[in-house]
């Protein structure tokens, strides 16, 4: 115990990496980071590491409220649990609430954000863990989903605004939008739409931005489901309800035709 306890402190005090090599992707929950961080550690010969936070979570390490609160800072975090951030490609769907925080801590890494039009993006969610797109029809299997969705759709650590999960999701996904035009100098842009088209060029250019060369086919992996996928409704009105979409139009309203999504 006593080793363990030093050992613990020697970690905390250790300098941060420059992050020089690492790539940090940020964006949404099922707006594709997964199949794109994952792909691209591919093409270039690296390794990834996913969902971070997530692990966390399930080494029964308490963190979310102190962290979102700002009364844990996320260095700290990451010098006490180094190995948790480890890999040369780094993803999370927490990312983008930290991406200026991020810059300053890693001011070596690169960034790239993945954008998927709002709309689409929370139907995916909710089509994943089978909840309805109007919050007024009910599901008993609401209350069944727990853990990391289950912050996703309450909107809780990190707390998001909105009177149901449709809206605190739509909040969500505004709120990691506006960090990123914040942050947006130095960061990658790639939508998922664009991404989809074209996954093998799309990975192959981003890899090239990011410096990497002597890139590995990727082919026999581009259609290789990373992430469960939903039954895709025969369109959004039908799902959501046409006042629902309204309400998440209101939302995302101000920032949509920054990421050409009308």
């Amino acid at each position: 115990m006593v080793l363990a306890n030093l050992r613990s402190r020697l970690v905390g005090v250790m300098p941060m990496p420059s992050g020089k090599g690492k790539v940090i992707v940020a964006g949404m929950p099922k707006s594709g980071t997964t199949a794109i961080a994952s792909l691209l550690a591919k093409a270039a010969n690296v390794e990834v590491c996913s969902d971070p936070f997530h692990q966390l979570d399930s080494k029964g390490v308490s963190f979310r409220e102190a962290l979102f609160s700002g009364a844990l800072p996320l260095e700290s975090l990451w010098r006490q649990h180094r190995s948790v951030f480890g890999g040369t490609v780094l993803k999370d769907p927490n990312f983008p609430l930290f991406l200026g925080e991020l810059k300053q801590l890693l001011p070596e890494a690169q960034f790239v954000f993945i954008v998927r039009e709002p709309r689409d993006n929370i139907r995916s969610i909710l089509s994943r863990l089978n909840i309805p797109g109007n919050p007024a029809d009910g599901n008993p299997l609401l209350g069944n989903v727990t853990g990391t969705w289950s912050r996703v759709l309450n909107g809780t650590a990190p707390d998001m605004p909105g009177s149901d999960y449709l809206e605190k999701m739509a909040w969500r996904w505004r709120i990691s939008a506006e960090r990123y035009l914040e942050n947006q100098e130095g960061v990658h842009l790639i939508r998922y739409e664009d991404f989809r088209k074209d996954k093998q060029g799309r990975i192959e250019k981003l890899a090239g931005k990011l410096g990497f060369d002597c890139l590995k086919d990727i082919s026999p992996y581009v259609d290789v489901q990373f992430q469960p996928k939903g039954k895709m409704p025969s369109n959004l009105e039908g799902f959501f309800g046409k006042e629902n979409l309204k309400r998440i139009d209101e939302i995302v309203l101000p920032v949509l035709k920054r990421f050409g999504y009308e």
